[in-house]
């Protein structure tokens, strides 16, 4: 399987829901770069494809993803806890009121077509594809960044969705 993402990009994926207990509400601003906004083009497709509606894209969130990308990037790990230990769903409720959260993170070693390789990588996993296609999913915000993981060049992606709150 190794052998398989190397040659399809090395992309490895992990995914993550949690859910059910609000935590506080951050708000900040941040804006989507081309790919990130690509990634909630192709992922409202796919949703709208089967019969769910769109995600709306949130500030908060896109700031918790970008929060945790860069301290993947900066800490030298791979995981959906902080570098500090917290929980995916705590760190992300930081952002957010949500009482369901879920998170998608990739790491690929090309940056072009990354979006388009991360979405089919994600539904192509059923872990993935239940956090996407999550009929409780109304908000999304993306993370990208580029950097040293592991002793190599590496692009760095987190969605994290959530409910209306």
């Amino acid at each position: 399987m190794r052998t398989a993402l190397l040659v399809c990009g090395a992309v490895i994926c992990c995914c993550a829901v949690l859910a059910w207990h609000p935590g506080g509400a951050h708000a900040r601003v941040g804006a989507l770069d081309g790919t990130e906004r690509k990634v909630v083009r192709l992922v409202n497709r796919i949703r709208a494809s089967h019969g769910l509606r769109r995600l709306r894209v949130s500030a908060g969130l896109a700031r918790a993803a970008s929060d945790h990308t860069v301290d993947i990037l900066r800490a030298d790990y791979f995981s959906h806890s902080s570098s500090d230990g917290t929980p995916m769903p705590t760190r992300v409720r930081r952002y957010t009121g949500a009482h369901w959260v879920g998170e998608t993170i990739a790491v690929a070693s090309r940056g072009r077509g990354l979006a388009r390789l991360v979405v089919r990588m994600w539904m192509a996993s059923p872990g993935h594809r239940a956090v996407l296609l999550a009929p409780a999913g109304r908000r999304i915000g993306v993370g990208t960044a580029r950097g040293m993981l592991g002793g190599a060049r590496r692009a760095v992606i987190t969605a994290d969705l959530a409910s209306a709150h």
